[in-house]
């Protein structure tokens, strides 16, 4: 795996979106960050094929989904591409169950 990507558990990653250099990406659609989403966190649509422009190399950027699966495809990307991410295990599904906050 690439050096610019680990994978955290919720507690984890909670203390890692607690960083101000870190930019919090969710990539679900947007009907389901409207449905609640991790504070802070922006909705970003990865299928765009300029979406990295929006984004800072400088940054951290902490990556999640509803259960895993997009988001990890999208951290292998970001990451390949010479983006630092962490990317949360288990989508906002596992953030939730560890009882952590959503907007």
């Amino acid at each position: 795996m690439n050096d610019n990507f680990i994978t955290l558990n919720a507690n984890d990653f909670e203390k890692a979106i607690a960083n101000s250099t870190t930019i919090i990406l969710d990539v679900r659609t947007a009907d389901e960050y409207r449905s609640g989403h991790i504070p802070n966190a922006i909705n970003i649509d990865m299928s765009r094929p300029d979406f990295e422009k929006r984004l800072s190399k400088h940054k951290t950027l902490a990556v999640y989904c509803k259960n895993g699966v997009r988001s990890k495809m999208t951290a292998i990307i970001l990451a390949n591409r010479g983006f630092r991410v962490v990317y949360l295990d288990g989508g906002i599904t596992e953030w939730e169950k560890a009882g952590k906050t959503t907007e």
